[in-house]
């Protein structure tokens, strides 16, 4: 998919099936009445070279109009596949396939007719031996186009010669019995072909001709007993390449997974992927061979429903003969594909349920142009997949995927799809890059065309050339639209028609002023964006007086884009010095002329600081030619460098100018652009510093001769404080690089402009720059004629306060440094970090200095200075406060800070920060005294005296006068805050003083809005008799207290419930426990061993005692005397593993008891049948 020739020359093959369309004067057809629908949709003919028939039997849907495909009915085919079906009874046409030489067609009555590719009809077929085997269900000539196979709905395949239709072979018994044929396809070997049937097999079928008897075997390759194959294609195209030589590869799709095999030399699996699994749609498989490099590769697009997948083949890097499967891309599709196609190398035919073909470019996935066909009556093969001729058999997925089957409908080759429909035979062709022009041009398309020629007629110029003559003739008999001819214009642009451009088509324009508007203003846009540097001078002039009225600025950038070879000069001059187009003007002079010096000494006089284009053009300017840089873009020619900057160095250093006037300073052209802006124009010389011309002996006396005008320049008489001070800097750095040697005379202007200037004009910028380059004087060592303590004077008087901490680093004196920061605008928020790094070194006397400059440091920083005094100063809290008492917006944002850090305050301070508390902002007094401790008679008085009621009702609270706080409450109408003090107290008091609580917020008589009387009377319900309740309520509403005897009912049933539950648990536990206990103590239990586990005896021995005797039985199976249980002191446990059991006593030991060990145990009776 690389280039049209490439196309040419895989596609050369294939182009000789070019099919003619039947014209209308060569057959001598009459003229015939108006058409009726039938005859308008199949039988209409069309003319040559058009596709005027197309448009009615086949629309475009897409918004735009494409010229993509051609498509036309093989009026010949169609009319002999009718005249067949009506004259022999053939049938309707069900399957239809093509090669380099014929088409075939297969009817529903068992016909094969085949033909040329002039329509002609060379021969047909009818076998009545065979006429019991149904329709044709399958067609597939092999690549030689020597013999055809031929399937039957019913079973049978036939092998016929495909030059005459003889009959050469029947293979009856080729493939599964009672199964319809479903696909035929030959290999690249004529004498194998592969053969499908509706149980979903695939067997190949060998040819042989021994001893003149023509022979063949079938042997089954895929059972569809492991999964039906939908589909086959076998690898036709591509096969003489090197590595696939050898391989007969076919790729297989079932209704689960796609599959690629090898049948030559071995059998074998290739790759297998998951197909997505949608029950009504089959799986589609379609081969070519695509230029990828320089090389050729198989590529595999197949897909189902909506997702398509493309999967190129490739060889193993170090043996040819492994073959390995390389997965490109996958698309998901707006719509379900029934029929996939290639078209061409480049391009994919893509028929859909709504049987809209979709032609679809394979790099870019953009679709590029829809056609509707469901008027074409397309042939569908579901009869064949239900293999209704051998009485169904086959599986519901299988018939319900097939109900859209069209695999035999529809054949491609090349750039050519054959569609069969019920009563025509279509066919869609992809046009040619030239027939696409031409179409366009006949449609009268002239701006696609147009600009379908810009893309692709670089290489085509024959076509191209064609294509702007017939424009041009249209142009000159037609009007003139604006769409085609920006194409037009685009177009020559692109192929660098600069001739036609400048001559027929302006002529053409010329006649209408509104053309020759947009065609002036189209030229101007290409120009500006680098498509076009040269045009006829003839047109430059039209194009810069149009623009001369239009856009100044479209005009420079026009001027500045063109060569200046086009341009006349004396024109462009004058209308850039009238338009104050300094841009262009210098851009030209210099370009023409090579004359650098003439811009500043054109304009610079001029100059002003209020006109910035001309000030920073020229500074713009004057920093490329010192760089040897061209303006605006370029370089300067590399033997002009040298030149070039010396006239400019020389123009900046001439003391007076040509027309000098009385008034003019020294140095008028320096004095300007330092005029304008004094720090851009010292940067420019600083950067000129860093060029070769300025090193060496010579260069740093040319550096130095420069400082020195710029001295003698900037005085304090024409400058502003803040210019000097800039000039100052750019001393300092230049003497900070060693590039610059300072005598005193320069050094002693350079320490005054320093040290004197003190006005208020300087910016913030100004001033840093300022102490930054007093700084670099000290540190570079150029002031050691000054002593530090007179430099400390200086740096105060100009309040350069980085100046004085540094010297007072060098005289180690740390008392002021810290003052220093607080004076300092800029930086005294950088205080506290100098406080944090250096509190800790004694020698600073930092926590000296912050407590007599503490409230200095709270006014910068309040935050910041709670968190030094928190850290490290903790105990003085109380201290600090105090300082601050003569501020109280100040001391409430610094206790404030310290309240916010959750830290314990003083008492003392606590109710100091209350007070302010309840002055800025009493909403938060109630928060702040939950958390936070404070005297409580203290705080009643504060709260009181600034009425914050709800904080005097919580103190009152808290020293357990409830009554009293909900009174004041209620006096203030603050219902919520009552009511939560009532909940607050029912969880406090007990239930007499709780209720009596609750009566005296109910019985107040004030307003309730915020809190109804339901909601009231729903919180007193558990604290307050319903009794009560009743009296309180009983001048109420019913619709007041509805909700609450309501509740009262509500909860009296819930209690009723719970405890018949809790009593019916209760009884079935206490059941279940009694129930486990008799039957665990009337289970036998195991002794192993008749011996006591204490004192190892027997059980039954006992000569101290003449007593009855017990025995303790443990259900672990331990046994033991009593007496020696009583000797371990344990209590109904086991002594030997500490397991309870119940002590059972034996009866009086008797005859009978010795003879039955087991019969001094007694057993409880089961009882866990009888509960």
């Amino acid at each position: 998919m690389e280039s049209d020739t490439e196309d040419v020359q895989i596609d050369s093959d294939e182009s000789l099936l070019d099919l003619k369309e039947i014209n209308d004067v060569d057959l001598d057809i009459p003229d015939a009445a108006p058409p009726s629908l039938e005859s308008v949709l199949w039988d209409m003919e069309s003319e040559e070279g058009s596709d005027s028939a197309s448009l009615h039997s086949f629309h475009s849907i897409s918004m735009k109009f494409r010229s993509m495909l051609s498509h036309c009915i093989l009026q010949g085919v169609s009319a002999q596949l009718n005249s067949a079906a009506d004259k022999v009874n053939a049938g309707l046409p069900t399957v239809i396939t093509n090669s380099l030489k014929y088409i075939a067609v297969g009817t529903s009555h068992g016909y094969i007719l085949a033909f040329d590719s002039e329509q002609n009809l060379c021969w047909y077929c009818h076998d009545m031996n065979s006429a019991d085997q149904g329709a044709i269900s399958a067609l597939a000539f092999n690549l030689e186009c020597t013999r055809i196979l031929i399937g039957y709905e019913r079973g049978l395949v036939s092998m016929l010669d495909a030059s005459n239709g003889d009959i050469l072979r029947k293979l009856p018994d080729a493939h599964a019995p009672q199964t319809a044929v479903l696909h035929l396809r030959f290999t690249f070997l004529n004498n194998l072909a592969l053969c499908g049937d509706s149980s979903g097999c695939v067997f190949s079928l060998s040819f042989h001709r021994r001893l003149g008897v023509r022979t063949w075997d079938s042997k089954c390759l895929f059972s569809g007993a492991r999964g039906e194959v939908c589909v086959f294609e076998p690898l036709v195209r591509g096969h003489d390449i090197h590595f696939l030589s050898n391989h007969v590869l076919v790729a297989m799709a079932t209704l689960s997974k796609v599959i690629m095999i090898s049948v030559r030399p071995r059998l074998k699996v290739h790759f297998s992927q998951q197909m997505p699994r949608i029950s009504t749609s089959l799986p589609l498989i379609s081969w070519q061979l695509v230029s990828v490099g320089k090389s050729f590769q198989p590529v595999l697009a197949w897909g189902r429903g909506n997702e398509l997948n493309f999967t190129r083949v490739l060889t193993h890097s170090l043996s040819n003969n492994r073959i390995r499967l390389l997965p490109l891309r996958s698309v998901v599709l707006p719509y379900a594909m029934i029929s996939l196609h290639w078209l061409g190398t480049r391009h994919l035919a893509l028929l859909d349920t709504c049987e809209n073909m979709r032609l679809v470019e394979v790099r870019t996935q953009r679709e590029l142009e829809v056609l509707e066909i469901a008027s074409a009556g397309l042939v569908y093969g579901s009869a064949h997949f239900k293999a209704l001729a051998v009485g169904g058999g086959v599986s519901e997925a299988f018939a319900l995927a097939g109900e859209r089957a069209c695999y035999n409908s529809l054949s491609s080759r090349g750039d050519q799809l054959l569609i069969l429909g019920t009563k025509a035979v279509h066919l869609i062709k992809l046009r040619t890059w030239p027939e696409r022009l031409l179409y366009l041009s006949e449609q009268g398309k002239w701006a696609e065309a147009l600009n379908l020629a810009a893309e692709e007629g670089l290489n085509k110029e024959k076509f191209t050339i064609i294509l702007l003559d017939k424009y041009l003739e249209n142009l000159n008999r037609n009007t003139v639209d604006k769409e085609s001819l920006t194409a037009a214009i685009n177009c020559c642009v692109k192929l660098g028609k600069i001739q036609i451009l400048c001559n027929e088509l302006l002529e053409a324009v010329c006649v209408d002023q509104n053309n020759q508007d947009w065609y002036y203003s189209l030229l101007a846009d290409h120009v500006c964006n680098g498509n076009l540097t040269n045009l006829s001078p003839s047109v430059v002039q039209t194009l810069v007086s149009y623009l001369e009225n239009k856009d100044h600025q479209l005009l420079e950038n026009v001027l500045l884009s063109l060569e200046v070879t086009c341009l006349d000069l004396h024109q462009v001059l004058k209308i850039c010095k009238k338009l104050k187009l300094y841009g262009a003007w210098i851009h030209i002079t210099t370009k023409t002329l090579g004359d650098y010096t003439s811009p500043l000494t054109e304009f610079l006089s001029e100059l002003s600081p209020d006109n910035h284009k001309l000030g920073n053009t020229m500074l713009v300017y004057v920093s490329a030619c010192l760089a040897g840089l061209g303006y605006p873009t370029g370089n300067i020619p590399k033997k002009d460098i040298s030149r070039v900057k010396y006239d400019i160095l020389r123009c900046l250093e001439t003391v007076h100018s040509i027309n000098r006037k009385n008034d003019e300073p020294n140095y008028p052209y320096l004095y300007a652009l330092l005029k304008y802006n004094t720090r851009e124009c010292l940067n420019v010389v600083e950067l000129a510093f860093a060029e070769p011309e300025f090193s060496g002996e010579m260069g740093l006396l040319q550096r130095q001769r420069l400082v020195q005008i710029l001295i003698q320049v900037i005085t304090p008489a024409h400058f502003s404080e803040s210019e000097i001070i800039t000039f100052v800097c750019f001393v300092s750095r230049l003497v900070m690089s060693n590039t610059l040697s300072v005598d005193e005379k320069m050094l002693d202007t350079v320490i005054i402009y320093l040290t004197q200037m003190v006005g208020s004009s300087l910016s913030v910028r100004d001033h840093l720059e300022r102490e930054q380059a007093w700084l670099d004087l000290l540190k570079s060592h150029k002031l050691v004629r000054y002593t530090n303590k007179e430099l400390l004077e200086m740096a105060l008087s100009t309040k350069c306060f980085r100046v004085v901490e540094y010297l007072s680093e060098q005289l180690r004196d740390y008392s002021s440094i810290l003052s220093c920061y607080i004076k300092d605008t800029v930086r005294k928020s950088e205080v506290f970090n100098y406080i944090v790094n250096y509190i800790n070194v004694s020698e600073r006397c930092i926590k000296e200095q912050f407590l007599v400059h503490f409230k200095e440091l709270v006014k910068i920083s309040s935050k910041k200075s709670s968190e030094i005094v928190i850290e490290f100063f903790p105990d003085l809290i109380e201290q600090f406060s105090e300082m601050l008492n003569d501020d109280t917006e100040l001391q409430y944002n610094f206790l404030s800070d310290i309240v916010n850090s959750d830290i314990k305050l003083p008492p003392a301070v606590a109710e100091i920060y209350l007070e302010q508390l309840c002055i800025n902002n009493k909403s938060v007094v109630h928060t702040y005294l939950q958390v936070m401790f404070c005297r409580k008679e203290r705080a009643l008085s504060i709260t009181r005296k600034y009425d914050v009621h709800d904080a005097t009702a919580l103190l009152l609270e808290q020293n357990g006068e409830w009554i009293e706080a909900l009174e004041l409450l209620l006096k203030h109408e603050m219902i919520e805050e009552a009511l939560n003090l009532s909940i607050r107290g029912s969880e406090h008091l007990d239930s007499q003083a709780s209720q009596k609580l609750w009566l005296i917020l109910l019985q107040y008589k004030g307003e309730t809005e915020s809190v109804t009387l339901r909601q009231l009377l729903h919180a007193a319900a558990p604290h307050v008799h319903p009794a009560q309740l009743l009296e309180l309520v009983s001048n109420a509403q019913f619709g007041d207290i509805k909700g609450l005897l309501h509740d009262i009912l509500s909860d009296c049933t819930h209690d009723v419930q719970m405890l018949s539950t809790t009593l019916k648990l209760l009884d079935k536990d206490l059941h279940h426990g009694l129930a486990k206990c008799l039957f665990s103590s009337g289970r036998g239990i195991l002794v192993a061993n008749l011996v006591c586990n204490s004192c190892q005896k027997s059980l039954t021995y006992r000569k101290e005692l003449e007593t009855a005797e017990s025995i303790a039985v443990w259900s672990c199976g331990h046994c033991f005397h009593s007496s020696c249980v009583k000797a371990a002191e344990v209590k109904n446990t086991c002594p030997s593993c500490q397991l309870k059991a119940v002590l059972l006593k034996v009866a009086k030991k008797s005859d009978a008891s010795l003879k039955d060990p087991y019969s001094n145990l007694n057993i409880r009776p089961d009882l866990e049948g009888h509960f």
